[in-house]
């Protein structure tokens, strides 16, 4: 135990060192630097970049007229729109994040969130040259939840899992028993994994098709319905392969015949909180970065998150034996991991929402308490209307 929390700790200060390096290295450069640098590149030498949003199609140009202020756009252009893929060379890098390109001897403009280097050679010579999410395209990884390759991968995952289920549950063909105890987890555990990877590399990024500021309210509002479906199987999968697991048993409320997962998820659930608590109450003693607050953290931090874990540990080593308890508790942790952070996508969305509708009520209740005031003096007195 001890030697696991030793791992632990030094990877989450790996983590955060290399996180610390990456922000130095971004930071290195200001925007004067850059923007000089990257066009003294372009003059310089020829440089491919390829239309790659994060999670989009292509993007939508307007044409830009040349003069000597600069580019202006035309408002009453159509806007012009080029597919994910389409390759192009810059011929000025203007306002700090803009790309010129020329397409059919007309001018137009990618950010640079919206593309990304074409050659693989030139990524880390010029990665100054491509900043936001675009940057992250140039990986597997990137590709691969940027585009809708992980949504439908994880949907299809989820899809063969509730078909063998279905056979089995509402069909009756419990010859499929042993196929559903392999199947099931195994879906469970890869849509999970899916999920925890692709957040700790790009964070909530990995929702991009019911972002908010993306698709505007309504296409939000109509992807939170599905997206609310696809949580709940998550959460509930579980309680189905218990049903599998545990069949013929007939007390459900036998705790001796569940997966212990409640001890594990309130560590889960509780550790980043208590960090937090314990930060702010140390900083108020005026003891922020000093060894206690760090001893503190660190411990408090490891002891929440252990207690939990070592209950489920214990508990399921009681009810599966020691290498089978371990490999739950192992699969509950993933599947625990990743019920959070797709709630946490959720609910975010859902605040979003709810939070422009709010904002748009409170505009109207607002608009309706001021109104048009107007006096009128009548018989040597004065009266007050009220226009809406």
């Amino acid at each position: 135990m001890k030697r696991l929390l030793l791992l632990l700790s030094l990877l989450f200060m790996g983590v955060m060192t290399l996180s610390a390096k990456e922000n130095d290295e971004k930071k290195s450069l200001s925007a004067d630097e850059r923007t000089a640098l990257i066009q003294k590149t372009l003059a310089s030498r020829e440089v491919k970049l390829v239309v790659e949003p994060w999670g989009g199609k292509g993007i939508e140009c307007k044409e830009l007229t040349r003069s000597a202020n600069g580019y202006v756009a035309d408002k009453k252009a159509e806007k012009v729109f080029f597919d994910r893929g389409y390759t192009f060379t810059p011929v000025a890098f203007v306002d700090g994040f803009r790309y010129i390109f020329e397409h059919e001897g007309k001018f137009y403009c990618a950010t640079t969130s919206e593309v990304r280097l074409a050659d693989a050679a030139d990524c880390e010579e010029l990665s100054f040259m491509i900043q936001g999410k675009s940057n992250q395209m140039n990986t597997a990884a990137g590709r691969f939840y940027g585009s809708s390759s992980a949504l439908w991968m994880m949907l299809l995952i989820m899809g063969a899992a509730a078909v063998v289920a279905l056979l089995y549950f509402k069909c009756g063909m419990k010859s499929l028993r042993t196929i559903v105890l392999i199947v099931m987890p195994a879906a469970i555990l890869v849509f999970s994994l899916i999920e925890i990877y692709g957040y700790i590399k790009f964070g909530g990024d990995i929702f991009w098709w019911c972002e908010y500021e993306r698709y505007g309210f309504f296409g939000s509002l109509f992807r939170v319905f599905p997206f609310a479906l696809m949580v709940a199987a998550q959460v509930f999968s579980i309680k189905l392969y218990e049903k599998v697991l545990f069949e013929g048993n007939d007390d459900p409320d036998d705790d001796n015949r569940k997966i212990s997962l409640k001890p594990a998820a309130w560590s889960l659930a509780l550790c980043i909180p208590v960090l937090i608590v314990i930060i702010l109450i140390l900083g108020s003693m005026d003891l922020e970065n000093t060894i206690l607050m760090d001893i503190l953290g660190v411990g408090g931090f490891l002891v929440t998150l252990g207690v939990g874990l070592v209950i489920s540990f214990r508990r399921n080593v009681k009810n599966f034996g020691a290498v089978s308890g371990l490999w739950v508790t192992i699969f509950s942790i993933v599947y625990i991991i990743g019920c959070i952070i797709s709630a946490i996508a959720m609910i975010t969305l859902i605040v979003q929402i709810i939070w422009q509708i709010l904002v748009v009520v409170g505009t109207i209740i607002i608009l309706m308490m001021l109104g048009y005031r107007r006096r009128v003096y009548r018989n040597g007195r004065v009266y007050e209307e009220i226009h809406y």
